[in-house]
């Protein structure tokens, strides 16, 4: 059960890209986004708690699928929904 956490898969790659960018931005940006009581500074805690919600769904998937294609489909199109609810919620 182990061995198989270990491994890497396209979704967990993409969720750890993603929460090392958000973490990454809130450090350079952090005097903008503690402006105005720091609401800047809750919603990259509230996009940083998405990635991890992500991470989790990959786990789980990582658990009950045992097809290495079928995961990586299946993540591939995760991360493709994921991106484009991103984008919509940022506009």
């Amino acid at each position: 059960m182990l061995r198989s956490l270990k491994k890497w898969t396209l979704l967990r790659i993409y969720f750890v890209i993603y929460i090392l960018c958000c973490l990454v931005f809130t450090a350079v940006q952090w005097k903008t986004l503690s402006l105005a009581e720091g609401w800047g500074v809750v919603f990259m805690i509230g996009l940083i708690s998405m990635g991890l919600i992500g991470l989790l769904a990959d786990i789980i998937l990582t658990l009950i699928i045992k097809n290495k294609k079928l995961l990586n489909v299946l993540g591939i199109l995760i991360a493709i929904g994921f991106s484009i609810m991103l984008l919509i919620e940022l506009k």
